[in-house]
C-alpha cells in the first residue's frame, strides 16, 4: 500500500519527495532548542521503550476496558471530502475495524475523557515540559484511513505509533501559497483544499511545486509535527496510535481569545455553520456537535 501511495503522490509533484530527518533519541533540552524553537519536524525511533502502552495496548486490550464506552467514528477523508460522523458503541466500532474492507476510524478520541487511566501509559514530556496545556488523543483504525491535509495552527504535535504503521507527508508553512487553504472550519486547525486522492491540477497547480517530505512511522516511533506545518496521514495497517497537542503560554492566550470567540460563534451557527468538520446533521435533520 505504501509503495502505491508514494508513487501516486510523486507523480503529482514536480519536485522529489524527501524523507523526514530521523534520529534515535534526544534530550529534552536539545529537543526544545533544535525542534520546538526552530519549528523543525523530526522522527524519533528509540524514545518509547518505557511506555506502558507499548506493553499493554492492543485491540483486545481496548475491547476489555471499553465495554461500556460510546464514542464517535468517521469514514473517509472528512477534511477534504464530506464530513460524516457516527456515534455508537466503542466495542461495535472495534469489531468493524477487525473486519475486512472497512473505513471505520476511531479518530481523535480524548483519552482524558474516555480512558483517563491511560494517560499514565504514555510520555509526551518532550512537549509537555515546555507547555502549560496539553491534549492527548487516541486513534484506532484499519488500513486505508486518511487524515487529510491540515495544520495544527496553535499547537505542537507528537504522533506516536503503538501498533501498525502510518505514512505521513509534511509541507513547510513557508509554502502556504501552494497548499490552497480551505474555508472549511475545524477548531484549532487550518484545512487545505488539496486532495491527493482526487487531485485537481487545474484548481491547485502550485501544489505540484511543493516540497513534500514523508516518513513511515512504525510501532515504538514518534513523529514531531511542529505547529503550522501542513500534514496528511495514511493508515497502512490496523493501527493504534496516540498524539499530544501542546500549547505554550502564547498559544494558550491565542486559544482563549480569537480562537475561543470563533468557536463560540461557530457553535451558535453564526460562523461557517454548514461547512465544518466538527458538526454533522443527524437523522432528524438537526445540526449536532461531535
Amino acid at each position: 500500500m505504501e509503495k502505491a501511495i508514494l508513487e501516486r503522490v510523486q507523480n503529482i509533484l514536480n519536485t522529489d519527495l524527501k524523507e523526514i530527518n530521523t534520529i534515535e533519541t534526544i534530550s529534552h533540552d536539545d529537543f526544545y532548542k533544535k525542534h520546538i524553537k526552530t519549528n523543525t519536524p523530526v522522527k524519533m525511533t528509540q524514545m518509547m521503550s518505557h511506555w506502558k502502552a507499548m506493553e499493554l495496548w492492543s485491540l483486545d486490550y481496548f475491547e476489555k476496558i471499553g465495554k461500556d464506552k460510546e464514542t464517535y467514528m468517521y469514514k473517509g477523508n472528512i477534511r477534504q471530502n464530506d464530513t460524516n460522523w457516527q456515534f455508537g458503541a466503542f466495542q461495535e466500532y472495534l469489531n468493524e475495524i477487525r473486519g475486512e474492507n472497512t473505513e471505520t476510524y476511531l479518530g481523535n478520541m480524548p483519552i482524558a475523557k474516555m480512558f483517563p487511566e491511560l494517560l499514565e501509559h504514555v510520555d509526551f514530556s518532550l512537549i509537555s515540559n515546555n507547555t502549560i496545556r496539553n491534549s492527548t488523543s487516541l486513534w484506532i483504525g484499519p488500513p486505508g484511513t486518511i487524515t487529510g491535509w491540515h495544520t495544527d495552527r496553535l499547537a505542537n504535535n507528537i504522533l506516536a505509533l503503538i501498533e501498525g504503521r502510518k505514512l505521513v507527508f509534511l509541507v513547510s508553512p513557508k509554502e502556504v501559497d501552494k497548499m490552497y487553504p480551505s474555508d472549511k472550519y475545524e477548531p484549532g486547525s487550518r484545512l487545505s483544499d488539496v486532495n491527493m486522492e482526487d487531485f485537481d491540477e487545474k484548481s491547485h497547480p502550485k501544489f505540484k511545486d511543493a516540497n513534500v517530505q514523508y516518513t513511515i512511522i512504525h510501532p515504538g516511533e514518534m513523529l514531531f509535527i511542529p505547529q503550522t506545518w501542513w500534514h496528511v496521514v495514511y493508515g497502512l495497517d490496523v493501527s493504534i496510535s496516540s498524539n499530544n497537542f501542546g500549547f505554550t503560554p502564547m498559544d494558550n492566550i491565542k486559544m482563549k481569545s480569537a480562537e475561543f470567540v470563533k468557536r463560540k460563534l461557530h457553535s451558535a451557527g453564526l460562523y461557517s455553520p454548514k461547512n465544518c468538520v466538527c458538526h454533522y446533521v443527524n437523522e432528524s435533520g438537526k445540526r449536532v456537535k461531535r
